[in-house]
């Protein structure tokens, strides 16, 4: 999505927002500091692919509008979402967007999930609720989303007949018998049983993690990353080691794959945050 710009000075009084503490005066802001906040440090960036979901029993949903696309993993025996991921090839206003329809998704209906409006998105990425969260009308700002989510809405029938054929063969491979718990439901167990962990379980297992699947590429490049705290299970804080620190993709691919293994391997929220990012880092925009 390319930049916002104001509406004209006749229209200036109700399209644009303000900083009240700029230096010299009030300043027009293009988006609300909480679009320019979850562009900066986006939780559900990524992707998921069809290993992703064959592996746990779900069906894997993409849909592709202009600049982003989303990719939700939903169980096909309950239509609940479990994840949900994106990618932005635009602006902070198109991150933002993503960022907030994937945080809504999580466990949603997919049905209902295609139902979120414009209006509900614009509505949640405001500072404040007399303030629209863009200088342009959110027709225009938000624009790409009724037609992502049609597209996500016409693309599960078929993810979902692929998804549980998989599942009635690996049933009759197994000969299960009886009830089974559903995706959803057991995956959502798993994530409950890991927040009941201690706080040294988890780190214990996080390093195991990191010592099997990702120190060793690292080190072979000169690096390494320290564990300097986990907030509540799920906000991992990193510090890197060496030729990390000033490597560009310390921000960009090595972090996601840091972050994609912990979720796949650990817990499926975790977020990893690096400290001392580099000053060139502003946004996150894959590819």
């Amino acid at each position: 999505m390319s930049d916002l710009s104001p509406n004209s000075a006749s229209n200036a009084s109700t399209s644009t927002l303000s900083e009240e503490n700029a230096p010299g005066g009030p300043e027009a802001r293009q988006f609300s500091k909480k679009i320019e906040s979850l562009a900066a440090s986006p939780k559900h960036r990524g992707a998921f692919f069809t290993e992703d979901a064959t592996g746990k029993d779900l069906a894997l949903v993409t849909a592709k509008y202009k600049d982003i696309k989303v990719y939700w993993l939903v169980d096909p025996q309950s239509d609940l979402i479990y994840d949900a991921k994106f990618f932005s090839y635009g602006g902070p206003v198109s991150m933002a967007m993503g960022e907030m329809l994937c945080s809504l998704a999580r466990g949603m209906k997919l049905d209902t999930a295609c139902d979120i409006s414009l209006d509900e998105i614009e509505s949640l990425l405001r500072d404040a609720p007399e303030t629209p969260a863009t200088a342009q009308p959110k027709e225009v700002a938000f624009a790409n989303l009724p037609m992502l989510l049609a597209t996500a809405r016409e693309a599960y029938p078929s993810a979902k007949a692929l998804a549980l054929a998989s599942i009635q063969l690996k049933q009759q491979s197994e000969a299960t018998r009886g009830l089974r718990k559903t995706s959803y439901e057991a995956l959502t167990e798993a994530d409950q049983e890991w927040m009941k962990k201690s706080k040294d379980a988890q780190l214990a297992t996080i390093e195991m993690v990191l010592d099997n699947d990702i120190r060793p590429g690292l080190n072979s490049d000169g690096g390494d990353l320290n564990i300097m705290d986990l907030e509540n299970g799920s906000k991992l804080t990193v510090k890197y080691q060496g030729a990390c620190g000033s490597c560009g993709s310390s921000v960009g691919a090595t972090l996601a794959f840091i972050e994609d293994t912990l979720r796949r391997q650990v817990y499926g929220g975790m977020q990893v945050v690096p400290m001392d990012l580099p000053d060139s880092f502003s946004y996150m925009s894959p590819g």
